[in-house]
């Protein structure tokens, strides 16, 4: 019986990912090279412009989503940093999740007519529920989740395409590998 790392077949994964879009790319540099030689020669050419617009066809199919294209739409549940543990796991349930966004600033925050724009200051999770809260012995309805999220989460804009979002997955990833020593 073996083990099997993870990080090791995502990393393999990801190359094979990266090297098809690199191909890609290549080719699709290749026929544009050939489209602007054509120039306006091929409105005129019936076949070159069945095959440059079966190219454009094939470039939408494997072109690279971005991330957008794997969420469902739905805004993340969001709460304040002194929104109390017992408020933000009753918030999870109705969500049906297992996390929300504490979020700091924007025009609710403190009263604030026009503040800055909120930004995430952490996040919390059904994990820190039993870890940081359940297991401390702490009142879940006198303690805020300021005091027990994961503050800076790393995070990626929903523009961000899938294959660069999977490569930071992999560095976090690899990195709490290399502290744990796993």
């Amino acid at each position: 019986m073996g083990l099997l790392d993870i990080t090791k077949v995502f990393h393999e994964a990801l190359d094979k990912v990266e090297r098809g879009s690199s191909a890609s790319a290549k080719l699709y540099s290749a026929l544009e090279s050939v489209q602007s030689e054509l120039g306006g020669g091929v409105a005129a050419n019936p076949q070159a412009a069945a095959m440059l617009a079966f190219v454009e066809s094939l470039r939408d199919r494997t072109a690279l989503p971005d991330l957008t294209t794997v969420m469902d739409g739905r805004q993340p549940a969001t709460v304040g940093p002194r929104t109390t543990v017992r408020d933000a796991a009753r918030l999870m349930k109705e969500n049906r999740t297992t996390a929300v966004c504490v979020m700091e600033g924007g025009a609710n925050t403190a009263g604030q007519a026009n503040g800055p724009p909120a930004r995430i200051a952490g996040i919390f999770t059904s994990k820190d529920v039993v870890l940081r809260v359940i297991a401390a012995g702490l009142d879940p309805s006198r303690c805020s989740v300021v005091r027990v999220m994961t503050p800076h989460p790393d995070v990626a804009p929903p523009t961000m395409n899938i294959q660069d979002a999977l490569k930071k997955m992999y560095s976090a990833f690899a990195l709490l590998k290399d502290l744990y020593n796993c």
